[in-house]
């Protein structure tokens, strides 16, 4: 039904938002923690979980994990620039977004789609994987991936039409 649909795309539309947000905050949460320096790069935190999300999507899904290669490292590297700012309360900042990203993930899930996050389930899913999801999302907006993304539409449609029965 166009209900089912309209409360999909609002769904969609916080994630679209959110999760790149929640990834971007945490990256800049990350970042002054350094544990050590290579090359006369400092190596935080940040860049390490940064590393490890690029190298899985690689591992995952290859062609998406090089789309998102670039993608990863300009927000982790904006996110180390985000320390230079000459802003106040920087980590109000940070924080503030990242818990109003939450809560609005919440809600996406609780009054759109009426089921738990991925948080509720997995740590992994929610903080490794949903972000895949996320860039495929936008991959499937500017039309990349057309095959798979029918394939996955038939597939939430069935199972959004399962759980409102």
């Amino acid at each position: 039904s166009s209900g089912i649909n309209a409360e999909y795309g609002v769904n969609k539309l916080i994630h679209a938002i959110c999760v790149p947000l929640l990834l971007w905050t945490g990256q800049a949460m990350l970042s002054p923690v350094s544990v050590g320096t290579l090359g006369g790069y400092d190596i935080t935190i940040s860049t390490l979980a940064t590393s490890v999300y690029i190298l899985y999507y690689i591992y995952l899904y290859p062609a998406l994990g090089m789309i998102t290669l670039p993608i990863l490292s300009a927000m982790g590297y904006s996110a180390q620039l985000y320390w230079t700012l000459e802003l106040e309360n920087k980590w109000a900042i940070l924080i503030g977004v990242h818990i109003v990203s939450w809560i609005a993930q919440f809600i996406g899930h609780g009054k759109f789609e009426g089921r738990r996050p991925a948080l509720m389930d997995s740590l992994l899913q929610a903080f490794l994987t949903a972000p895949f999801f996320v860039f495929f999302e936008y991959c499937f907006f500017f039309g990349l991936f057309q095959d798979l993304h029918h394939e996955v539409q038939r597939e939430v449609y069935k199972e959004i039409a399962r759980k409102r029965q």
